[in-house]
């Protein structure tokens, strides 16, 4: 990977450099919790990094139980020869594509699942940030995928609603929650995110994660229509999925409406905090 200041389309990116798919990465580089000065951001970098013994008060692992049985989903996954037929509604994947007759994406489920699966770090790290922004709440998440993450997140006491375009892919989702013992706390729903978003009534949502289309002008119309039904925070992942994806980000953190914003691991957060300076940092 090689670093540099500007792209060959002319847009500055000092911190990110260029992958041979043109994805934009981080180096994972930035600034310690140990220099945040807010209390609620140092406790927030504390339990997002991953040394335990710094973890904030109440920042307990989750039930090792659950946790193994997610895990052990995340195995037979990853080892399945079974297909899926996907009706992908966002940018799509990189990963080459066969289609069945009926013109859909057809893959592997251990190819998907290898593709698109978060890291159990970055997943408990977030568990542990959840925990630490309330001890309960509401969750949404688009972008359902297989439904590892959002079994994860089920574990940390809030409840998670999440939305998929992909039918099949909801119901391999489903069948884990059933198989470890989650689903009593996710609501899920199918189809189109601006379908969903149209139908709304007076929900808000304390944490909104985008993680279900990763095209840069659809990820800022549907940051800007669940904006007003975001209490805290909203985190966009796969910011350096593309150029245009990162050109969305840094679109995103100039707007009004968002005090402070960070990004950690390839993503973006985004909080409201009216209290607080604005300013955008960047975590390690």
């Amino acid at each position: 990977m090689q670093r540099s200041e500007a792209n060959s389309e002319g847009a500055t990116s000092p911190s990110w450099g260029c992958l041979r798919d043109n994805r934009w990465a981080s180096p994972w580089t930035g600034m310690s919790w140990r220099k945040l000065h807010s209390p609620m951001l140092f406790q927030w970098g504390k339990a997002l990094q991953r040394q335990p013994q710094h973890w904030p008060e109440g920042c307990t692992p989750s039930d090792p139980e659950m946790t193994r049985r997610i895990e052990q989903w995340r195995a037979s996954l990853l080892s399945s020869e079974d297909t899926v037929s996907r009706t992908d509604l966002g940018a799509g994947s990189r990963a080459h594509k066969r289609t069945d007759h009926d013109g859909k994406d057809v893959r592997r489920v251990a190819e998907l699942a290898q593709n698109s699966l978060t890291p159990l770090a970055d997943v408990q790290s977030l568990v542990r940030w959840l925990r630490t922004v309330r001890p309960e709440g509401r969750f949404l998440e688009l972008g359902t995928s297989l439904g590892v993450t959002t079994a994860h997140l089920a574990t940390s006491g809030w409840h998670i609603d999440t939305w998929e375009g992909c039918s099949d892919t909801l119901r391999l989702a489903q069948e884990c929650w059933k198989a470890v013992g989650c689903d009593a706390h996710i609501t899920a729903k199918q189809g189109a995110f601006n379908d969903h978003i149209a139908a709304l009534g007076e929900d808000v949502w304390d944490v909104v994660y985008l993680d279900g289309h990763h095209r840069g002008d659809a990820t800022l119309n549907l940051a800007k229509a669940l904006a007003p039904r975001t209490a805290v925070a909203m985190v966009v992942d796969d910011i350096a999925w593309s150029r245009d994806m990162y050109r969305a980000w840094e679109e995103l953190r100039m707007q009004d409406g968002w005090r402070v914003t960070f990004t950690w691991r390839g993503r973006g957060f985004l909080l409201k905090a009216p209290e607080m300076a604005r300013q955008h940092l960047r975590l390690a």
